[in-house]
């Protein structure tokens, strides 16, 4: 091929590798060691993956390097030709086979054993009328398609196809807004953990993991039991286990305060069949699932695991549960669907806040909260402590920029952070303390004084 050029590229344990590029095919680039970061954590052990849009072979080499056979793929017959070439020189062939092809062209299909799929995205924003176009071949490898872009192309593949045992691992750009969004993917019954992120001037890209829900492991539902907390004790010790009822008769809060639903509520239990060491701990777990529940329903978060109105009024709250007997623990989610009055307190919902929309929808989007965050995989590496912390206390600063007050045993003080551990840093009389419980704590809203 005329006009090939030769660059080195090298990210952690992958390389340094001399790849040959015709001018046409994309180049490794630091989007590339962005996605190759995260594959750094995902073994393969002889499984089968797929790469769509391999361009010089660069991720393809990078799978087989954590022992995955790969089938790569690309529209571009130079980019294919490059990856053969890089692959044979680079001594890969024994584990990774390319071909021209990819997703929306004719026969094409990804084979029904593989277990992973990876796919830089294009990114560039698709032209808008008038705006000058790559050549055809680059247009189609680097430029989203309009509408709900490539991704949601993806996604609807899978979800016709049959995709339980599937782990997506793609790269988006997450800001500026572009067509292929995560959210597509979290609204449609599948989880999304983000692994890594990169801003590139002004532009943010982020690496996320996509599985189906529970691989494929229905929740259990039912018209009505006691407490869901404890129904949730007798699920299977392993899976993704979860309950969600119409009814619940002894439901309960932190501390064994009563928590009264409706029908028509959220109420769910998860059975977590994780070793608590494996994970952050509980505190921040419970304040981090609040925080992503409480941007679904466009509502405020109240340490440690309170959904809130504007003003305060308590729309939900979360709850965490273990047994010393039992591996792992259980979590419990109460939401109110409509505003109500209790013990004189008014308590609205999330159709005030959301809307109109069904119960089983929320839960949906819930369950799919709750597994970004806790579910384990061998294919999907689990959250850091300090990526829960810092989403936590982004959900908690949005109260707290409102002018909200808080006092502590009688007097005001200022709340300053949130550790790994879940715990409220405040600053009280100038000195940092960290809460680990509510006592002594008051949050006032609207007028109410918390000082002596």
């Amino acid at each position: 091929m005329r006009g090939v050029k030769t660059i080195s590229f090298s990210s952690g344990r992958f390389g340094p590798w001399d790849v040959d590029l015709a001018p046409s095919v994309y180049p490794p680039r630091e989007d590339t060691e962005l996605i190759c970061r995260t594959l750094s954590k995902i073994k393969g052990r002889g499984r089968k993956a797929v790469e769509i849009g391999c361009g010089s072979g660069v991720v393809s080499m990078a799978l087989s390097e954590m022992g995955w056979n790969v089938h790569g793929y690309d529209i571009n017959p130079y980019a294919v030709a490059c990856s053969r070439a890089n692959i044979e020189k680079l001594g890969y062939s024994g584990s990774v086979v390319i071909d021209e092809g990819g997703l929306g062209e004719s026969g094409w299909r990804i084979p029904d054993d593989v277990e992973l799929v990876v796919w830089n995205l294009p990114y560039l924003s698709p032209p808008e009328e008038g705006e000058p176009l790559l050549e055809p071949i680059e247009e189609a490898s680097m430029s989203d398609i309009g509408g709900k872009g490539w991704s949601f192309e993806l996604l609807e593949y899978l979800n016709n196809h049959g995709s339980e045992n599937i782990v997506v691992v793609a790269l988006f750009r997450i800001e500026p807004d572009s067509p292929s969004t995560p959210s597509d993917w979290s609204n449609s019954g599948w989880s999304c953990r983000i692994m890594d992120s990169l801003r590139m001037g002004d532009e943010k890209l982020g690496v996320f993991c996509l599985w189906k829900t529970g691989f494929g492991i229905p929740a259990v539902k039912v018209n009505s039991c006691e407490s869901t907390m404890d129904y949730s004790v007798d699920l299977p010790a392993e899976g993704w286990q979860r309950i969600v009822t119409d009814n619940q008769v002894m439901g309960r809060g932190r501390r064994g305060s009563i928590w009264e639903s409706k029908e028509g509520d959220l109420i769910a239990s998860w059975r977590i069949n994780r070793e608590i060491s494996e994970l952050p701990s509980p505190g921040l777990l419970q304040i981090s699932v609040g925080a992503s529940v409480s941007s679904l329903i466009n509502c405020d978060l109240k340490w440690p695991n309170d959904l809130v109105s504007a003003t305060g009024k308590k729309i939900g709250g979360i709850l965490i549960e273990a047994n010393s007997s039992d591996r792992g623990f259980r979590l419990g989610i109460g939401i109110n669907s409509t505003s109500r009055t209790v013990e004189g307190e008014f308590c609205p919902g999330w159709r005030d806040t959301l809307g109109e929309l069904p119960r089983d929808f929320i839960f949906d989007c819930v369950d799919s909260m709750v597994s970004s965050i806790i579910e384990k995989d061998d294919r999907i590496p689990d959250n850091s402590p300090l990526s829960l912390q810092i989403d936590s206390w982004k959900a908690l600063s949005r109260l707290l920029s409102r002018g909200q007050r808080v006092g502590y045993k009688g007097k005001e003080v200022r709340v300053v952070g949130i550790d790994t551990d879940g715990f409220l840093h405040i600053v009280d009389r100038g000195k940092r303390k960290a809460l680990s419980t509510t006592d002594g704590l008051v949050w006032g809203f609207g007028n109410n004084v918390v000082t002596d």
